[in-house]
């Protein structure tokens, strides 16, 4: 049997600031019949990143604004298992192997060979499928499915509960929740249970492009459309029909997007960039964000009417705070796949009071900052096994324990009154400094003042 990866399955992302070099590079994928993108810079590729699934990133080294070694570590921060192939001058060797050890699958120097490096990307994309694929690897188990939403406490299975019921619907799905609580799993959740399991599941984060790109990305242009559209592109909704398309933080959503994606959803109609003609796509929205989008309606921030096209079965994410329950099962989930990524590492498991201490601590940033600790914990770990000492920097600190309302009897100035409340609002927050300050209407300095006076 051919064990080669079908190149019909693979997108691949080259970056490169000269034309002639990105256009030969999408030619030569393009041909083997990979789906090939292309970025001017780097900025542009971190954008598309943000928009579409990649299997590999082809980059050039020297580019103007970021190199393609800062590409490389900010790609590694935001995709871990993402491969990336550089391409090199001559010259730049040293650099090249630097690469290496900060995590480039590998690099080519200029002139490269065509072949060789489409047979490398194809490599690289086996390597990562090894990786995420189900069983044993360096006698490590593997960790759960990256889709696979980790808990059973009260609030997890009542999560499951609404999951189970908007997934045999065709409407559209409003998911809420702070920032970090797993929106994009609960939307691949649903898509999975549904009919449309087996039907594209695209998604895009409309926070992480500009309003020009993302028309362009999201509805697709004709060939001629704009200067650099030398080939036509299809679109996400059209890549989504027949399946699920996942808007992840809708409420920043440009606004001169939003009236197109309100006919969408009313008539399915989608017209690409320089077309005047439409076409019909049959496509389930899922929609996330973290903002209160009932407030960005009553501001003139986002339309009513696509609000209540969204808005059709609510789903609202419990912040970590209001399951703690989940959170051992959580952090084993996390040192599992920590280990996969830092295969050198010591770590074979984490001690139940470290568990206890995680369980006791407050996270602001949610699942995502649970996990990005234990990712901490993993690499920097000397040891087989994860104590409480390991996780001392990233337990959020909490506020003093000054209580309010202030009691009765007692002399309270404005400072003092300033300094309580201040402690107050951090305690229900975690002690995230940011959003304490978001919630008392005043910036970060000032928040700070407040903490530190009067003096008693």
């Amino acid at each position: 049997m051919n064990n080669r990866v079908s190149a019909t399955r693979n997108r691949v992302l080259v970056v490169d600031d000269d034309l002639d070099t990105r256009e030969a590079l999408r030619t030569v994928f393009s041909r083997e019949g990979s789906t090939c993108d292309v970025a001017a810079n780097a900025q542009d590729a971190l954008e598309l990143l943000g928009l579409r699934t990649f299997d590999a990133v082809v980059s050039d080294v020297l580019m103007e604004g970021m190199s393609g070694l800062e590409l490389l570590d900010r790609i590694r921060k935001l995709q871990p298992l993402m491969p990336v192939i550089l391409i090199t001058g001559a010259g730049q060797i040293s650099g090249a192997v630097d690469a290496i050890k900060r995590g480039a699958f590998q690099y080519f120097t200029k002139p490269c060979d065509a072949e060789r490096l489409r047979a490398m990307v194809v490599e690289a994309i086996r390597s990562r499928s090894h990786e995420l694929a189900p069983g044993p690897r360096r006698s490590q188990p593997l960790a759960p499915a990256p889709s696979k939403l980790i808990g059973d406490g009260p609030a997890m299975r009542s999560l499951h509960s609404s999951i189970d019921r908007v997934a045999m619907s065709t409407a559209p799905v409003l998911i809420t929740g702070e920032t970090g609580v797993g929106k994009e799993l609960v939307a691949r959740a649903i898509h999975e249970k549904g009919d449309r399991r087996n039907r594209p599941f695209v998604a895009v984060n409309t926070s992480a492009v500009s309003e020009s790109l993302f028309e362009s990305e999201v509805f697709g242009h004709v060939r001629g459309a704009f200067t650099g559209a030398a080939q036509a592109r299809a679109g996400l909704l059209t890549e989504a029909d027949t399946g699920t398309l996942f808007l992840d933080e809708i409420g920043d959503m440009p606004a001169g997007m939003q009236a197109k994606l309100l006919r969408v959803l009313q008539f399915g109609e989608v017209r690409p960039v320089g077309s005047d003609r439409p076409h019909r796509v049959d496509v389930r929205v899922l929609a996330a964000t973290h903002r209160d989008l009932a407030a960005f309606v009553r501001d003139g921030r986002f339309r009513e009417d696509l609000y209540f096209r969204l808005n059709v079965l609510p789903i609202v994410v419990p912040p970590l705070r209001l399951h703690p329950e989940d959170i051992p099962a959580l952090a084993r989930h996390f040192v599992s796949q920590a280990v996969q990524r830092a295969p050198h590492s010591p770590v074979r498991t984490i001690h139940e009071d470290a568990l206890r201490v995680l369980s006791d601590s407050a996270w602001p940033g949610n699942v995502r900052e649970l996990a990005s600790a234990v990712e901490r914990a993993v690499v920097f770990c000397s040891g087989e096994v994860l104590t409480p000492e390991h996780f001392q920097a990233a337990i959020p600190v909490r506020a003093p324990n000054l209580a309010w309302p202030p009691a009765e009897g007692t002399p309270w100035t404005v400072l003092r009154l300033n300094r309580a409340y201040t402690a107050w609002v951090l305690e229900q927050t975690g002690g995230d400094k940011p959003r304490a300050a978001e919630i008392l209407g005043i910036d970060l300095s000032t928040l700070y003042r407040w903490q530190r006076g009067p003096r008693d």
